[in-house]
């Protein structure tokens, strides 16, 4: 997406909003002292990491635009995708968040694996929609996920959509957004052209908008195959337990590999940062068969499709 004057300026005033109304926490402080020496921003607590991600948010919100929740029906999507968020997040607070049990796609640190076990989010997950027929998703550090709807709309019922909203999470829930910050954070916060131009200077505010921006160009740039792997594995068996199919996974991830053969996928696209789909639906499929993944009976019954079925339609068709 092109950045343009005027979004420019909106995003400087939605961030200066932000670190105005906490200009005194130890938060900014921090974060503002480590900038200037060139140090990681790291081990937040969760009402930082909350932050954190309505910040990326606001860059976010720049470069695709939200729906602006004027109707009946942008209302219904909004309360409908939140719900299933929320359910899904609480349903699977017992899933692992064990990297080697997750299939050993990613490493990490003692440390990093343990603050990925006592990751909390300071006001569970929360979900917009970003007014696109492009095909985007985006989970930020602190809880807050963006769906384009042409990414909902690859989505043909409801237990797509949540294996959609699941995969997303799992990048949250994980860490995987502050992993590729932890990685990255030297160069690409003293290099960052868009960072620089959006944001010159060196004041609190300055330095915090680059943290932002270098936080959603990571996201732009795409998770690493093995953090997508991972995020497939917890968001499966996420599924699982919150009552959805299993195989909701494969369907989505079939629809995504029907829509990369349809259309010609750029490189700046979303969809061209992820690993090969084939390779993410057989991976998929044997961790069904393996761990043996079943969905509830009763959520299964003619009733509860029939709801299911409802509550998608009155939502999104």
């Amino acid at each position: 997406m092109k950045t343009n004057k005027i979004n420019v300026w909106v995003t400087r005033l939605m961030l200066g909003a932000l670190v105005f109304s906490f200009t005194g926490c130890a938060f900014l402080m921090a974060a503002n002292d480590a900038l200037k020496e060139g140090k990681l921003v790291d081990n937040l607590e969760p009402s930082e990491e909350y932050y954190l991600g309505r910040g990326v948010s606001a860059v976010i919100i720049q470069n695709y635009e939200p729906i602006k929740i004027d109707t009946p029906k942008q209302e219904t999507q909004i309360k409908y995708l939140n719900d299933m968020a929320g359910y899904i997040e609480k349903a699977a607070q017992g899933v692992t968040r064990s990297a080697r049990k997750l299939g050993d796609h990613t490493d990490r640190s003692y440390d990093q694996q343990e603050h990925v076990y006592n990751l909390a989010l300071h006001k569970g997950i929360q979900v917009g929609i970003l007014n696109t027929e492009e095909v985007a998703a985006h989970g930020t550090p602190g809880g807050f996920l963006w769906l384009s709807y042409g990414a909902i709309h690859m989505c043909k019922n409801e237990d797509e959509l949540a294996a959609l909203v699941a995969h997303e999470m799992s990048h949250i829930i994980l860490d995987h957004g502050m992993a590729n910050y932890r990685s990255a954070h030297k160069s690409q916060i003293a290099s960052s052209f868009a960072s620089d131009h959006m944001f010159p200077g060196d004041s609190k505010f300055s330095n915090f908008g680059r943290l932002c921006v270098t936080g959603f160009e990571s996201m732009r740039n795409g998770y690493n195959p093995g953090q997508e792997f991972e995020a497939d594995n917890w968001g499966t068996r996420a599924l699982a337990v919150s009552g959805y199919k299993p195989e909701a996974m494969v369907e989505v991830l079939t629809r995504v590999e029907e829509f990369e053969k349809a259309h010609e996928v750029k490189p700046e696209d979303y969809l061209a940062h992820h690993p090969p789909i084939h390779k993410r639906i057989d991976t998929v499929k044997e961790l069904i068969k393996t761990e043996k993944l079943t969905v509830n009976p009763k959520s299964q019954t003619a009733e509860a499709i029939k709801a299911r079925s409802d509550r998608f339609a009155a939502a999104f068709k």
